[in-house]
């Protein structure tokens, strides 16, 4: 699990120790990740619409939630049910996932 922002690094470093976060905080300075999924504000300049992506192993996106109210999310129950299907989907045949 990361954080992708188009914010500079010393701001997103002063971000994460303010915040406590503890997941890595992704620099994407020319927002090229942010447009590839789609979620790139055309209204706010190079900021991305608030998003939870899931992605899988081979880099096709399993879970999109996009939401123009950054306050709303989706349920923690949500993005475990979407994370099991993707583990469910890439278990090898023959083996049971947890």
């Amino acid at each position: 699990m990361w954080s992708i922002s188009p914010d500079k690094p010393e701001k997103l470093r002063a971000y994460r120790d303010k915040s406590g976060m503890k997941i890595p905080l992704l620099v994407d300075a020319g927002s090229e990740t942010i447009k590839a999924y789609g979620i790139l504000n055309p209204r706010h300049g190079a900021v991305p619409h608030p998003a939870v992506v899931i992605v899988d192993r081979e880099g096709k996106v399993r879970f999109l939630h996009v939401d123009e109210n950054y306050r709303r999310r989706p349920a923690p129950e949500v993005l475990i049910d979407a994370l099991r299907k993707v583990e469910e989907q890439e278990a090898p045949a023959g083996i049971a996932s947890r």
